[in-house]
């Protein structure tokens, strides 16, 4: 039911394989500041992404999977006296592995407990190699390790998930300022709710808030450069075939001050499917 409730998720019992093709269309509202102030984008500005991607989870027995994302990214900015602009370019690469400590069900009153860990590889077109308007940066240009733990209970038809992650950047050059520069380590946390409302058809609700820590710059600390970023949507699979599952979902902010902070505020639509191969 969970497996393939939202985004990726991970492979059903029977299955060996899965490939996916996942597809955003995102919006931009406007922006938090460093103090956490909400501004909405003027008139004469817009931003738009589309967002593609390709993923694939392969089992390597029945606790240990890999998994892969490869990501492709259409920009389109409009700046006033700058005019439109679009760009499409492929966004960071990201590998990863799975390990299931407890499945669900195997101890009645224990949760399903899973640790991951991936690697993201920076793929896609970094901010001092974009074009002015902006539209073609779908990177941050750093090479990111994540760690992460997920638990998980199921109570027929309910289930709820808990997702917690550490991120942490290697530092990169800054051809344009002259610097070394690593974001700083991220700390992520998303609970996932849902129910079965009719048989292979689940409803979820997702809430999600990223923390991450100062830029640095050849080692000092950037003032006021941490990053807070909260969203939360409603999610739903339908499972119409033993192999194939189809997904939608949406994504916002709260678009108020002191809910954000360095961050744009965006809304995404998503949609999905989903092959699984047993």
């Amino acid at each position: 039911m969970s497996a393939t409730a939202t985004g990726q998720g991970r492979l059903l019992a029977w299955e060996r394989f899965a490939v996916g093709l996942r597809t955003s269309v995102i919006g931009g509202v406007g922006s938090w500041d460093a103090d956490g102030n909400w501004h909405e984008y003027s008139r004469d500005y817009a931003e738009v992404d589309w967002r593609s991607e390709v993923w694939t989870i392969i089992g390597l027995g029945r606790r240990l999977s890999l998994y892969g994302r490869l990501p492709w990214i259409v920009g389109y900015r409009r700046a006033g006296n700058l005019g439109d602009n679009v760009s499409a370019n492929l966004a960071d690469v990201q590998a990863g592995a799975r390990f299931q400590l407890l499945d669900i069900g195997e101890y009645r009153w224990l949760p399903a407990l899973a640790l991951t860990f991936a690697t993201t590889f920076p793929t896609g077109r970094t901010v001092d190699a974009a074009d002015i308007g902006g539209s073609g940066v779908t990177s941050r240009g750093a090479w990111v390790f994540s760690f992460g733990a997920i638990v998980e209970k199921t109570y027929m038809p309910w289930f709820v998930r808990l997702a917690a992650g550490v991120s942490v950047p290697l530092a990169r050059e800054r051809p344009d300022l002259g610097v070394s520069q690593r974001f700083g380590v991220g700390l992520q946390l998303a609970l996932v709710g849902g129910v079965e409302l009719v048989e292979r058809l689940v409803l979820s609700l997702v809430t999600r808030l990223t923390y991450e820590d100062a830029i640095r710059r050849d080692g000092a600390v950037v003032p006021n450069s941490t990053r807070t970023d909260f969203g939360f949507g409603p999610a739903l699979s339908w499972r119409f075939d033993p192999h194939w599952t189809l997904q939608a979902g949406l994504d916002t902010g709260l678009f108020v001050s002191g809910l954000g902070d360095n961050t744009s505020g965006r809304v995404t639509g998503v949609l999905g499917a989903r092959y699984g191969f047993f």
